[in-house]
């Protein structure tokens, strides 16, 4: 298993690297530079044809793109601790919260970049 990482400021990749810490999973990992178009290259279009990190390719080839993909993918293979919540009423509330971050304040904290 490798994962395809790119260096902050990028949210995304350190969403994934933030939940893989809490779970105790040491990722091997691969930087894909954004700065320097690494993510538009053949190669790595070739694993994400959207051209966006992060992505975990596993050891039979399949490739997960999309940071909540992948950290759903962890939470199934190491389900402790259980980051998703456990039983419907938990994993409703903590989808509704990370929607909300999403929705809400995602798009002010990237007008700052912009």
């Amino acid at each position: 298993m490798i994962f395809f990482d790119s260096p902050n400021p990028a949210p995304n990749p350190r969403r994934v690297r933030i939940f893989a810490h809490e779970k105790g999973i040491t990722l091997p990992s691969q930087t894909v530079s954004i700065i320097k178009r690494e993510q538009k290259s053949p190669e790595f279009t070739a694993l994400n044809p959207r051209g966006q990190t992060p992505a975990l390719q596993l050891d039979d080839g399949t490739v997960i793109a999309e940071s909540v993909a992948i950290c759903r993918y962890l939470e199934g293979m190491h389900p402790e601790p259980p980051l998703f919540g456990t039983g419907a009423l938990e994993q409703a509330m903590v989808e509704m919260w990370s929607r909300r971050v999403e929705m809400i304040l995602m798009l002010p904290i990237g007008a700052v970049w912009v």
